[in-house]
């Protein structure tokens, strides 16, 4: 267990289990590392559309959202 952690019961379907444990197992990691990956990767998604939709109103683009959102993520 990860030092300062907490546990967290949630509610999926079985498939979803299913797919994720047979994923997880493919790459070497477990459930709750899986999930810890997923949580990590929802946060940046949903930051990067904030932060990005954000500066919308600052700054005066030539480019769409769409295209912002690919340069962002090449230079990560």
């Amino acid at each position: 267990m990860h030092m300062g952690s907490v546990g967290v019961y949630i509610r999926v379907n079985k498939d979803l289990l299913d797919r994720l444990t047979k994923v997880a197992r493919a790459l070497g990691m477990s459930r709750s590392e899986a999930n810890r990956k997923a949580m990590e990767m929802f946060m940046a998604s949903t930051m990067k559309e904030s932060m990005t939709s954000g500066m919308r109103g600052l700054v005066k683009s030539r480019l769409t959202l769409k295209e912002l959102d690919e340069i962002y993520m090449v230079t990560r």
